[in-house]
């Protein structure tokens, strides 16, 4: 089966003017306007546009990374019996969201999304609000402790089973100072056997001068974006299994249609899925 073509179903979020609360571009809106969405502002339009200057194949990046969060969503609610998925740093919603793909499944399925952006988060909430099965919460991974006490991910999210958490690409927008390892030890201590992790991450090896130029940009946004060499990227699964093909080029984490590697790294996200290893509790 090919693609769904991506597209946001909601409505924009009208411009309200050159006000203070609208002028500085915000990461989650530059990325809806490089996948197409309508729910963003003039200083976002022109970072997307200094992006796509920096490398013309963003688009399809920022796309790839979208669709591969799909796939694992999919392959973890179809394949893996997953029930529970938390998506830290969200972005703002469009067609085929996380709950969407695993309600369709399982329509007991648990979604919480987080995001450190309070206009993703009202949004969000504005859009689920009748899903008693799916919350939205606005939290920083960088202060994970906070995120795993939230009222609102105790309610939904148990413990006692397994868990997906996708990070998809969030943790490319934390610097070396914000301890990413550290973190992602906290993620992973909490998580029971059987929980999975599903990670994507900028990677400068195959197309350096590129990343970098993109990450310029980024960091225009997010003073934190930071790039990352594979093996730093796989330190963040920790001792957690990889569901094949392993930590590869998104586009190539079990395509719909053959990708060649020479195509499949031109879009330079490397993403991947991982399990907690021993026996699962709670439900089988």
């Amino acid at each position: 089966m090919s693609e769904t073509p991506l597209r946001h179903d909601a409505g924009p979020i009208r411009d309200p003017g050159p006000t203070m609360a609208w002028a500085a571009p915000s990461i989650a809106r530059v990325v809806d306007c490089l996948l197409g969405g309508k729910d963003n502002f003039r200083a976002d339009r022109e970072r997307a546009a200094e992006a796509l200057a920096a490398d013309p194949r963003l688009r399809q990046v920022v796309v790839e990374n979208r669709r591969f969060s799909r796939r694992a969503v999919r392959y973890l609610a179809r394949e893996c019996g997953v029930r529970q998925f938390v998506d830290i740093g969200t972005g703002l919603p469009a067609a085929e969201n996380t709950h969407d793909i695993a309600q369709d499944h399982d329509a007991s399925a648990q979604v919480l999304y987080v995001d450190n952006d309070p206009i993703v988060v009202a949004h969000g909430q504005a859009l689920l609000a009748e899903n008693d099965r799916i919350g939205v919460v606005q939290a920083d991974l960088r202060d994970p402790g906070a995120l795993l006490d939230h009222p609102v991910f105790t309610r939904l999210i148990d413990l006692d089973e397994p868990v997906a958490v996708l990070l998809t690409p969030v943790l490319q927008f934390l610097s070396d100072a914000d301890r990413p390892e550290e973190i992602m030890r906290t993620v992973r201590d909490a998580l029971p056997p059987g929980s999975h992790l599903v990670l994507s991450h900028a990677c400068p090896e195959a197309r350096p001068e590129r990343v970098e130029r993109v990450m310029d940009v980024y960091r225009s946004v997010v003073p934190s974006a930071t790039a990352r060499e594979r093996e730093r990227i796989a330190g963040f699964f920790g001792d957690f299994e990889f569901a094949e093909p392993g930590l590869t080029w998104v586009s190539s984490w079990r395509p719909d249609i053959a990708v060649p590697p020479r195509v499949a790294e031109r879009v330079w996200q490397l993403g991947g899925v991982a399990r907690k290893p021993g026996p699962a509790a709670g439900r089988a």
